[in-house]
C-alpha cells in the first residue's frame, strides 16, 4: 500500500482545509501522494490528476455518503480499496471523521482489513434486459413515479413468483444501502456483511406493505402495470425510465467493491453511534 488518491469534496472541504491535514500526515508517513488536478496543486511533492489513476492503492475520499460513492465508480472499475473521512453530517458509508485523522497512520503498520461488498446491476426495457446501466449501486435502486407524487403499479418477481404493490415506489438496497432509503422507507437493517437484496415498499397502498429480504442469487423483475412510465436511479442518478408493461431488472453483479475498515468494534455499534449523532443534529 503505497500510491494514495486523495478525492475531496470542494463544497465539503472548503479550501481543502482536511485534504491538506491528510497529505501532511500521508506524507508523514512515507505514502506516495496522489490528487485531482482540481486541487490547484496545493503540493508540490504531490502528483494531480484529471481523474483517478488505475493503478492507485487505495481511495481516500473526503466528503459525505454521496461523495463516497460518486468515487466508488472509480474504485469498482479499476478495483481499488476505498475508505472515506467523514464531512457529512452522518456518513454511514464513510468510517473516519475529521477528529481521527491519525487513524490513517495505521496504513503503514497493516493493521487493516479490506471487506468485499455486493453492488447491483440494473437493465431496463420490454424484457427488462435491454438497456444496462453502466452504474452499479453501491446503496440502492429506486423505482418510482415520474411526478415523484402519484402512485405507482407494479409487480415484484423473483426466483419464487411475483407479488403486487400498489405503492409510491420500490427501494431495492444491498445491505450497505440497508441503512439508507431502504431504512427510512420502512426496511429492516441488515448487516454489512450479508449477502442479500433488500426490497422495501414506498409508502404502501396495498394490504401487502413489508419488506422482503432475497438471497443474494435471486434475481428480481418489476413489471409496471400502471398506465405511466416510472423512473429508475441508481444510487440517487437517474438512469432510465419503465414504460407501461415493460420490466425493470435489479441482479447483483458480478464485481464487488473493496472497502477498508480499521474499526475493531462491530457495524451495529458503529450504526447506532451514527444514529444518535443524527438526532443530536435534528
Amino acid at each position: 500500500m503505497k500510491k494514495i488518491y486523495v478525492s475531496p469534496n470542494p463544497t465539503k472541504d472548503s479550501g481543502f482545509k482536511i485534504t491538506k491535514e491528510i497529505c501532511d500526515l500521508l506524507r508523514y508517513i512515507d505514502m506516495e501522494i496522489l490528487l485531482p488536478d482540481a486541487c490547484g496543486e496545493i503540493y508540490s511533492y504531490a502528483k494531480y490528476f484529471p481523474a483517478c489513476p488505475p493503478d492507485a492503492d487505495l481511495i481516500v475520499v473526503v466528503g459525505g455518503d454521496g461523495s463516497f460513492i460518486d468515487a466508488s465508480q472509480d474504485a469498482i472499475k479499476y478495483d481499488i480499496p476505498i475508505i472515506g473521512v467523514n464531512l457529512g453530517k452522518v456518513g454511514y458509508l464513510s468510517e473516519i471523521p475529521p477528529s481521527e485523522l491519525d487513524t490513517l497512520k495505521k496504513l503503514v503498520l497493516g493493521e487493516y482489513e479490506i471487506v468485499e461488498k455486493i453492488l447491483l446491476e440494473t437493465s431496463f426495457g420490454v424484457s427488462g434486459e435491454e438497456n444496462c446501466s453502466v452504474r452499479l449501486a453501491v446503496n440502492d435502486v429506486v423505482i418510482s413515479h415520474t411526478s415523484y407524487l402519484g402512485i405507482s403499479d407494479f409487480v415484484i418477481y423473483s426466483n419464487e413468483g411475483g407479488i403486487r404493490y400498489r405503492a409510491d415506489g420500490v427501494v431495492i438496497a444491498t445491505p450497505a444501502g440497508s441503512t439508507a432509503y431502504s431504512l427510512s422507507s420502512g426496511g429492516p437493517i441488515v448487516s454489512h456483511n450479508a449477502d442479500a437484496i433488500i426490497v422495501t415498499p414506498i409508502a404502501p397502498h396495498s394490504f401487502f406493505n413489508r419488506s422482503i429480504v432475497f438471497g443474494a442469487d435471486d434475481c428480481i423483475k418489476l413489471k409496471n402495470t400502471g398506465s405511466e412510465s416510472l423512473n429508475i436511479s441508481v444510487d440517487g442518478r437517474f438512469i432510465g425510465k419503465v414504460a407501461p408493461n415493460e420490466k425493470c431488472r435489479v441482479c447483483t453483479s458480478k464485481k464487488k467493491i473493496k472497502v477498508m475498515t480499521f474499526k475493531e468494534n462491530n457495524m451495529f455499534s458503529n450504526l447506532f453511534s451514527k444514529m444518535q449523532i443524527l438526532e443530536d443534529v435534528l
